[in-house]
C-alpha cells in the first residue's frame, strides 16, 4: 500500500502541469453537464458538504501548522493529499458558481465580476496548492461561502433585493464566526493565526462582495434570462406563445427581428423567458431606450413585468411598443433592485413596401 502511495505521489509530482490541466478540464466539463437547476435540493446539499469539508481540512491544516494537530498514523498517507482534496472541492465550487453567475449575468453590466471569478478559478486550478498558503485557500473558501449564501437565501425567501442580500452576508458571517470560534478554541495560544488566516481574508472578500453588489455588478442570482427576442407579433395560444418573425433564415445570429422593418400599424414586441426558482416572485422592468444623436441613449418607456417561478424552461412574457421612431433602440431587462438581467439591441427601419410579408412562426 505504501509503495502504491509513493508511486502515485511521484507520478503526480513528475507530471504536475499535465495533471493540473487534466483535472481542470475534467472538473469543468463534469460540472457543466452535471449541474442542474440552481434550486435543486441535492445541489444545495452537495455544495454544503463540500464547503464543510473545505473548512474542516483547512482548519486541521492550520492547527497542524501550529502544532495543535497530528494526523493518526493510519491516516498519514491519505492526509498527504488533503491539500489536493481541498483544491478539487474549491475548484468544483468555483466552477459551479461561475456557471450560476454566468447564466444570470448581463455581460455588459457584470463583466468585471465574471472576469474576477474566472481569474480566481485560474489561480485555484493552475497554481499548485502546496505552495499557495492557507490564507489564499481561506480567501477562495470565503468567496465560495459568500456565493453560496448569495443565491441560497433568495431561493429560500422567494425574492431578491437588498434585504435578502444582507441576510446572505449575515448567514455567511455567522458560519465563519462559528468556524473561527472553533479554531480559536483549538489554538488558544495563537488567536493571531486565526485572525490572519481566516477572519482578515473573509472580511476582505466580503467587503469586496458588498461593494460590487451595491455597484450593481454582481448578477441577480438565482434569476437567469433564458431567451430574449424582438418580433413583429406575439400572441398566446393555450399554453404556448406564438412568435412571428420576418428575419431571413441566413441571419441566424439575430434573435428575431433585430432589424425591424416597420410599416404603419406595426408594434414592436419584446418576448422574454426568465428562469426563477419554485415559489419565487419578482417584478422586472422592461426599459425601452432610443439613441438620440445629440443626447445619447434616452429612456422611452419603462414597463413592469411580474414573473413567477418554477417552470424549467422559464417564465414567459411579452411587452409591446406601438409608438416609436426609426433609429437605434435598446431593450433592458432589470430586476426590482436595479440590476441588469439582460439586454437586446434593435434597429428600426421604415419599410416602404406594400407587398405581402412572409413570416416564420415560432412556438415557445
Amino acid at each position: 500500500m505504501r509503495a502504491r502511495v509513493e508511486r502515485a505521489k511521484r507520478f503526480y509530482h513528475e507530471n504536475e502541469p499535465a495533471c493540473t490541466a487534466g483535472l481542470f478540464v475534467f472538473g469543468f466539463l463534469f460540472d457543466t453537464l452535471a449541474v442542474g437547476r440552481i434550486d435543486q435540493l441535492h445541489n444545495i446539499i452537495h455544495q454544503a458538504v463540500y464547503l464543510s469539508l473545505c473548512a474542516l481540512f483547512t482548519g486541521l491544516e492550520l492547527r497542524e501548522k501550529h502544532g495543535a494537530f497530528t494526523p493518526p498514523e493510519r491516516l498519514r498517507g491519505a492526509w498527504a493529499y488533503q491539500a489536493g482534496a481541498t483544491h478539487f472541492m474549491l475548484g468544483t465550487l468555483l466552477n459551479i458558481y461561475t456557471l450560476f453567475f454566468f447564466k444570470s449575468a448581463s455581460l455588459t453590466a457584470s463583466a468585471v465580476f465574471l472576469l474576477l471569478l474566472v481569474a480566481l478559478l485560474a489561480v485555484n486550478e493552475l497554481k499548485p496548492f502546496e505552495s499557495s498558503g492557507t490564507a489564499l485557500r481561506m480567501s477562495l473558501f470565503s468567496l465560495c461561502l459568500l456565493a453560496y449564501f448569495t443565491y441560497l437565501v433568495p431561493v429560500l425567501v422567494g425574492s431578491i433585493g437588498t434585504w435578502p442580500f444582507l441576510g446572505s452576508m449575515a448567514g455567511a458571517s455567522a458560519a465563519v464566526g462559528l468556524f473561527g470560534w472553533r479554531l480559536t478554541a483549538a489554538l488558544p495560544a495563537r488567536p493571531d493565526a486565526v485572525r490572519r488566516s481566516l477572519l482578515i481574508p473573509y472580511a476582505s472578500v466580503m467587503a469586496l462582495f458588498i461593494g460590487l453588489y451595491f455597484a450593481k455588478v454582481i448578477p441577480p442570482v438565482p434569476l437567469s434570462l433564458v431567451e430574449i427576442g424582438i418580433y413583429h407579433d406575439v400572441r398566446r395560444e393555450g399554453k404556448d406563445f406564438v412568435l412571428s418573425s420576418t428575419r431571413p433564415r441566413w441571419k441566424f445570429w439575430q434573435r428575431g427581428d433585430q432589424l425591424f422593418l416597420a410599416r404603419p400599424g406595426d408594434r414592436i414586441h419584446c418576448f422574454v423567458s426568465v428562469f426563477s426558482p419554485t415559489r419565487f416572485a419578482e417584478k422586472l422592468t422592461v426599459r425601452w431606450l432610443v439613441r438620440d444623436p445629440a443626447r445619447g441613449w434616452a429612456e422611452s418607456d419603462a414597463i413592469p413585468l411580474e414573473i413567477a417561478g418554477g417552470r424549467d424552461e422559464g417564465w414567459r412574457g411579452n411587452t409591446a411598443k406601438a409608438r416609436y421612431t426609426p433609429g437605434d433602440w435598446r431593450v433592458l431587462i432589470e430586476t426590482s433592485d436595479g440590476r441588469e438581467l439582460g439586454r437586446i439591441a434593435l434597429k428600426v427601419v421604415p419599410d416602404p413596401s406594400s407587398a405581402e410579408r412572409t413570416a416564420r412562426i415560432l412556438r415557445r
